[in-house]
């Protein structure tokens, strides 16, 4: 259901806290005590008193099968109990996303993100926040960093050893980890250590008490010796990524990433992808990416460079470019496209001119003549900016040593507007 579609009346969406019903605003109560139907967690439609006379509806599984229940009940004005702030990756997402904006009302309740960072004496604003419930842990590693502070949302009581194996396989072994459980609630816990002792609870103190599935850990953040500082930025060094010799070379992948110019949650499609160095800067840098690459070798080792460098969530779909191309209607359409390989393909360079919206950017690297030919065809028929790209890197010679010259690389750069 889209934002225009018409409804027949207004869902009221409430944050509610481990303080429970007596924790609600006023109006918040208010509109509970007269609500037709009530749809929310077993463990929040438990807080509400004996004399709620509404209908009461326990989230089903998948969470995606609600929205037909509540769109049903839609001329009732259904009400939404969700944790703490809907809008700080809750439930109110999903339901602007399925109902629009405009039919629907929310009423915060501070979240357990506020609670800790409150607790901890911690300026929000300077912490980075993740989520792993539902996602892939290793997006943790894309965030560590000297000195940062880093608040994770857990997936169930199992996390926080969990992230402690990370932090300490990634030399940030003595970094202060924060379990804050129940904040808000009589249950509330708050315990920290150094990841390096959750690591060892958990292994060898089974018996010692389980951490609540409701919690989430204040992260901050040492880099320890054994660590491996890797930025944000652009260029990563060649030997961040496991690859057989196929890899943009990391001073003109800076380069081509800064021709790209990644922003937040842009699409990426990374044609003849390689180990998957391009994709994966990209998504560092904010941005979602698909990796495309006809060797399964190849795929392979994306994804264990995804993984490696806290960016799981890259899509890697392993086909030739000319039949990614050819079904291009079933993937996410592209902000940014980069062709690494296959730029002689017949039409490659103008079919995806053709799929990038306005604003979008096409970036081409080549290092042969056939390839360069194409790129200058391209060139004299949509615009853009062409350069020729030389590095010389220290080598050994002897005993002394010299300049070895990489081959030259021609870069096409095109904005379509």
């Amino acid at each position: 259901m889209n934002e225009q579609s018409p409804l027949n009346g207004k869902i009221t969406v409430i944050g509610i806290g481990e303080d429970g019903y007596d924790g609600l605003s006023t109006i918040a109560r208010q509109i509970l005590e007269t609500a037709s139907v009530i749809f929310g967690g077993k463990r929040h439609i438990a807080m509400l008193p004996g004399s709620n006379i509404a209908i009461q509806n326990s989230w089903i599984t998948p969470f995606e099968a609600n929205m037909p229940l509540i769109e049903d009940c839609l001329d009732q004005n259904p009400v939404i109990l969700a944790s703490g702030d809907p809008m700080f990756f809750g439930v109110g997402n999903t339901l602007v996303n399925y109902f629009g904006s405009k039919s629907i009302t929310v009423i915060p309740h501070p979240s357990s993100i506020s609670l800790a960072a409150a607790r901890m004496g911690w300026a929000l604003a300077e912490c980075d926040v993740i989520t792993l419930h539902g996602r892939e842990p290793e997006i943790l590693r894309s965030r560590l960093r000297p000195r940062g502070k880093l608040i994770a949302l857990s997936a169930d009581g199992s996390t926080p050893a969990l992230v402690a194996v990370m932090l300490c396989e990634a030399g940030y072994d003595q970094s202060q980890m924060t379990i804050c459980e129940r904040l808000g609630g009589t249950q509330e816990r708050i315990t920290t250590q150094t990841a390096q002792t959750w690591q060892s609870t958990a292994t060898s103190m089974p018996d010692v008490k389980p951490v609540d599935p409701l919690n989430l850990i204040m992260i901050d953040l040492v880099a320890g010796p054994k660590s491996r500082v890797l930025g944000n930025g652009a260029g990563l060094p060649d030997d961040a990524f496991i690859h057989d010799g196929m890899i943009t070379k990391s001073e003109i992948r800076a380069q081509t990433l800064a021709s790209l110019a990644p922003w937040r949650d842009a699409m990426l499609w990374d044609l003849g992808a390689g180990c998957g160095s391009i994709s994966i800067e990209w998504m560092r840098a904010g941005g979602q990416a698909i990796a495309i690459e006809r060797d399964v070798k190849r795929c392979n080792l994306i994804g264990k460079n995804a993984i490696r460098l806290g960016t799981p969530d890259l899509v890697i779909r392993q086909k030739a470019i000319e039949d990614a191309i050819a079904f291009a209607d079933q993937l996410p359409t592209p902000d940014a496209i980069f062709v690494g390989g296959g730029i002689t393909t017949p039409g490659l360079m103008d079919r995806c001119w053709d799929i990038l919206p306005m604003h979008g950017r096409l970036v081409a690297n080549t290092v042969t003549l056939e390839g360069e030919e194409e790129l200058l065809r391209f060139y004299n028929k949509k615009g853009g900016t062409l350069s020729r790209l030389s590095v010389s890197r220290l080598v050994p010679r002897g005993s002394f040593r010299g300049w070895s010259n990489l081959a030259p690389v021609t870069h096409y750069v095109g904005v379509k507007v």
